[in-house]
């Protein structure tokens, strides 16, 4: 794919703070030339109930707003936007989500805990000496907080855990901006709590040196310059600042509001974070993920996207017939591209129609009856690098109904304009698998034509091909009549 504009762009949509980068490409490097930062403090506008309050959700448009302005003159494909876990978690954002979208002028991706770990750590990878040691890197949001050891620009575990400086400040602080000992050891207990899960796993790994990337660790920093220089945090500062928050009520009032009134609860979370992971010294990093979604998108645009190293990585797993995924894949794209269709925002066609070609059989790794519903619960429901949630969920719903029974209503997060979209990508995945019921070598000039007119798809073979190969006819009668089932019809001679 061409690049149009050296110029790319970054929007990370955080629980505590909106971030917005803009990059220039240079001699294949990605320099920063544009910064802007808002604290939206998405998590604190959780309610009980868990939608999204009316305040929070309009500080966030007014914020896209003015993002809006800088992205105008960037190409849509240069462009990504990523929301983190307070839109993953807040019950129905997806009108929210859609509302931004139109404000912000770009798709916007919700990413689950595992991606937004490995794009932490793809950002921090990018603006460090990269020395074959192992690196744990430390990301504590507003609603979430990642752990990544690496190595070089490669993540080997990662883990995202529901520790948020803003959530649990709201949860377990009575008085956030000049806490108490008890506010404190509440906070520090409950992350201590959350950390058990994963500290013998990752004391095991085991890494050389630590780096944290979020607002909350240079906040820190800053807090404890005196000490440490500003670089670094150490743990004797760290446990410094734990007990002079308590004593001093005015050690706050230099950091900017409204980050004050959690930097407390950030301050609690990192010493709990030292304490479970043993850890000595931190340095501060500068990229974390919204240098990461720059890093990725520049992947995706000169044949390095993640995306499909995972789909690689999958294939390998499940023990997946490469061969036979790889002649559905391109049948179903040969068939597509004659015939295109609606635009399906946020999502590239043509690879998310390969990507379910060549995972379509995943689901036979657990058993072959049904499989179509096992590969749908796999890649729904498991943490699949380089996808954000929209496409993760096409994905899945694309390989559930790839055969068998067929009803658009399973695809029911969808808008009426998206089913339009994705209808002629399913019929041509469908036809495709059809096409290669026999598992067999087959002639591309054999491959038949395909129109479409109104609702209606037709097939053209070779004169006689049908007649030779009866299974595959009656399969196709058999489509015809599920096509039925949403008003497409299906011709073939």
């Amino acid at each position: 794919m061409a690049i149009e504009s050296p110029y790319f762009a970054a929007v990370d949509l955080g629980s505590n703070s909106f971030h917005m980068i803009i990059a220039r490409l240079q001699d294949g490097k990605l320099d920063i030339v544009d910064r802007e930062k808002e604290m939206v403090q998405l998590a604190r506008g959780i309610k009980a109930d868990g939608h999204l309050s009316v305040a929070a959700q309009t500080r966030a448009l007014d914020c896209l707003k003015r993002f809006a302005e800088r992205l105008r003159d960037i190409p849509a494909d240069q462009i990504r936007a990523a929301g983190t876990k307070s839109l993953r978690s807040a019950r129905k954002s997806n009108t929210f989500v859609r509302q931004a979208e139109k404000v912000l002028g770009t798709p916007i991706q919700i990413i689950s805990g595992y991606e937004e770990a490995r794009l932490v750590y793809l950002g921090l990878s990018h603006s460090v000496l990269n020395d074959q040691n192992h690196r744990l890197v430390i990301d504590i949001g507003g609603g979430s907080t990642e752990f990544i050891i690496g190595k070089d620009y490669e993540p080997i575990i990662m883990e995202s855990l529901s520790v948020g400086c803003v959530t649990f400040s709201e949860r377990w602080m009575s008085k956030p901006a000049k806490p108490t000992k008890k506010d404190m050891e509440k906070v520090y207990l409950a992350a201590c709590a959350e950390i058990e899960a994963i500290r013998q796993v990752y004391l095991r790994m085991g890494w050389r040196i630590v780096y944290g990337t979020s607002g909350t660790a240079r906040a820190i920093a800053d807090l404890t310059a005196e000490k440490d220089g500003g670089a670094v945090i150490s743990k004797a500062s760290l446990e410094w600042l734990a007990e002079e928050v308590i004593k001093n009520k005015s050690i706050l009032a230099h950091v900017p509001s409204p980050r004050s009134s959690v930097v407390a609860a950030g301050i609690a979370i990192l010493h709990a974070v030292f304490d479970q992971l043993k850890i000595d010294v931190m340095h501060v990093g500068d990229y974390a993920l919204k240098e990461g979604l720059l890093y990725d998108t520049l992947g995706r645009l000169t044949d390095q996207d993640s995306r499909a190293r995972t789909v690689k990585k999958l294939q390998e797993q499940y023990k997946i017939d490469i061969e036979h995924a790889k002649r559905v894949s391109d049948t179903a794209l040969y068939l597509w591209k004659q015939i295109d269709g609606p635009v399906l925002p946020g999502v590239s066609r043509s690879k998310i129609l390969r990507w379910a070609g060549q995972l379509h059989e995943i689901g036979m790794s657990i058993s072959h009856s049904g499989y179509h519903h096992h590969g749908y619960y796999l890649l729904r429901n498991g943490d699949i690098a380089g996808f954000g949630r929209y496409e993760q969920y096409i994905l899945a719903n694309l390989i559930r109904t790839h055969r068998k029974s067929l009803d658009l209503e399973k695809f029911g997060e969808l808008d009426d304009m998206a089913i339009a979209a994705l209808t002629p990508l399913l019929v041509c995945l469908r036809l495709a698998t059809v096409i290669h019921r026999r598992r067999e070598e087959f002639d591309s000039k054999e491959l038949p034509a395909l129109t479409v007119s109104g609702n209606t798809y037709t097939l053209k073979f070779r004169r006689g091909w049908l007649h030779k190969h009866p299974l595959t006819l009656a399969s196709l009668e058999v489509e015809g009549d599920q096509y039925d089932r949403i008003g497409v019809g299906l011709e073939f001679k």
